[in-house]
């Protein structure tokens, strides 16, 4: 099969960015669970599914977990600082400062939670505590939901900075213990434009037989 045997599915994935500046308008519910459908259809081992997702609309739940979010940020790298100049990380630190500022204004904060499973490398008698979500299995499905996202020309982007304060999470949004949230997605129509994406080339990064051996 030629590369180009899809041209739209490859323009789709070179055309996906993180979306930090949403609209506040609303999201329809038929639209928000065509994106969670496509979610649903990622594979998992044995077909285990194990990914839950929770909603976030109201106010008052995304005004609560905003102040938890911008002070998770402060604790960890400060008040940000963002340069006026028109650098890729000026640009890049602009849109984290708007998604700070505004993400109680943000249409749906999406937290995406997955089943607890011990990996295969931890042996049972060191099984103590929770074991952490099946992150193998539910990433498969956040990718699916960020491609649907941009299919339909949703905004979207993903954080971990819930898991600062994730037992407040659990507690304050009934999240069952045997669940941990992988990551938290805003979702909103975008601000500005998409546009292509900047990557290292695969063929930069791909070894073969052995690391560090290019492709001959």
């Amino acid at each position: 099969m030629t590369s180009d045997a899809n041209p739209r599915f490859f323009d789709l994935v070179g055309n996906v960015r993180a979306m930090r500046r949403l609209k506040p308008d609303p999201v329809p519910r038929d639209l928000l669970f065509k994106v969670l459908e496509a979610g649903v259809q990622a594979p998992s081992g044995m077909n285990t599914q194990p990914w839950s997702f929770v909603v976030l609309e109201e106010p008052e739940s995304k005004a609560w977990f905003a102040e938890r979010y911008k002070a998770a940020i402060e604790s960890r790298f400060g008040v940000l600082q963002v340069p006026e100049d028109d650098s890729k990380a000026a640009r890049q630190g602009r849109a984290l400062r708007y998604q700070i500022d505004h993400l109680h204004e943000f249409p749906v904060l999406l937290l995406v939670a997955g089943k607890r499973d011990w990996p295969f490398k931890v042996p049972p008698e060191e099984r103590v505590g929770q074991a952490p979500p099946n992150y193998g299995a539910v990433y498969p499905c956040v990718q699916n939901i960020l491609l649907a996202c941009r299919a339909v020309g949703l905004g979207a982007a993903l954080t971990t900075m819930h898991q600062v304060f994730e037992d407040e999470l659990h507690e304050r949004f009934g999240i069952p213990e045997d669940y941990g949230v992988v990551v938290t997605m805003p979702i909103g129509y975008p601000m500005g434009r998409f546009g292509p994406v900047t990557r290292r080339p695969a063929r930069e990064i791909t070894y073969f037989e052995s690391w560090g051996r290019l492709e001959s």
